[in-house]
This record gives structure tokens, sequence and C-alpha cells, in this order.
């Protein structure tokens, strides 16, 4: 039985969510990602990612790269001789960006967490 990786995010009142645990360093990076960096706007996320041309983009603290068929996404100041990433199909990554922008960007909820689990990355929020 495999166990399930999460992640929980909370809300700390200046519209901005911040990290609160997570299972593995995969998931911390997903955090990492949603609240560091697409925070209240996916959209940049969005035209990278049907962007023919552009196979990485980098911000803050993440680098996602586009790589057969998957999206790679991994801490740019990762201390590891070699930096772990998360990989996520083309669908998975723009599921999570259309969850966080449905339920949490527009609801605002106190907590968020989120679980992979059977290969889907399912939202939780609690008020």
């Amino acid at each position: 039985m495999e166990l399930v990786k999460y992640i929980t995010l909370s809300h700390n009142n200046k519209d901005y969510y911040s990290y609160k645990s997570a299972s593995n360093i995969e998931m911390s990076i997903l955090g990492q990602f949603l609240f560091s960096e697409v925070r209240n706007d996916i959209s940049f996320f969005k035209k990278w990612f049907f962007d023919e041309l552009s196979d990485s983009a980098s911000n803050n603290c993440t680098i996602l790269e586009k790589e057969d068929g998957f999206i790679l996404i991994r801490d740019m100041y990762s201390e590891e001789e070699e930096p772990t990433q998360l990989k996520l199909t083309y669908a998975q990554f723009l599921q999570i960006l259309n969850d966080w922008e449905e339920k949490v960007i527009q609801l605002k909820p106190k907590e968020v967490i989120i679980k992979h689990e059977n290969d889907q990355f399912i939202f939780e929020t609690k008020d």
C-alpha cells in the first residue's frame, strides 16, 4: 500500500500562504512553487506552459523544465548533491494550476492540504 504524500499550507491573513508541513521533499517543492511563485496569479505559468519555444522557466526559488512530456520542478537553492525534483505530467501540472486558482486564489481558505495519491493531486481546504 502506497503512503499518501501531502503538503499543508496555512493562510497568513495577507493573501499569502506559508509552509506548515510536508511528507517529503517533492511535496515541499510543490508547495514552494505554489505559495512562492504562483501565489495569486497563474497566468505566467499557463503562458509558459503553452509556449512551445520555451523549455524552462525560473523565478525566485524554483526551476521548471519541460522534458519528454513532463514538467520537472526543482528547488533552485537545493543543497542536495543531486537535487530532488517533482515530476508531473502535463495534465497534472495544468490541473494543479487550475485547482490552485479555483480552490485557493478565489476562495482563500485558512488551510490547504494537497495530497498526492494514485497519480492524482487532490486539494482539500479548511476555513
